[in-house]
């Protein structure tokens, strides 16, 4: 939230909802947001985001895992200008438009291993 925010987005709570948008009549503005923890949600959130910002932004702490790393080869082909997927500073350069793509999807790392915990645990009783 506190990186969009530094983004120029306005935002606010409804019903236990939280709500970001971009300034009225305005886009998002590049930022320099350095995240205090890793965080890959955070990471994909703030690069989806500034994909379509103005001017650049520069991620430093961002989460390296390879869902960032896909979804950076995803926005890649639909228009997006980002550098350093794979490192921990991601530096994406805002476009007017992104464009439709076709993207397979990496299969889910966390959900893989809770099938191969839950078979074991299944296979122990």
């Amino acid at each position: 939230m506190q990186a969009l925010e530094q983004m120029g987005a306005e935002i606010t709570t409804s019903h236990g909802y939280i709500e970001a948008r971009a300034p009225k009549g305005g886009r998002l503005k590049g930022a320099h947001i350095v995240f205090e923890k890793i965080t890959v949600t955070g990471t994909e959130n703030i690069l989806m985001a500034a994909a379509l910002a103005e001017g650049e932004t520069v991620l430093e702490n961002a989460a390296r895992e390879p869902e960032v790393t896909d979804l950076v080869a995803m926005l890649r082909k639909m228009g997006a200008r980002i550098e350093g997927d794979g490192t921990s500073k991601l530096r994406i350069r805002g476009v007017e438009r992104l464009h439709g793509t076709e993207h397979t999807v990496i299969p889910d790392r966390i959900e893989a291993g809770t099938f191969l915990v839950a078979g074991r645990l299944r296979a122990a009783t």
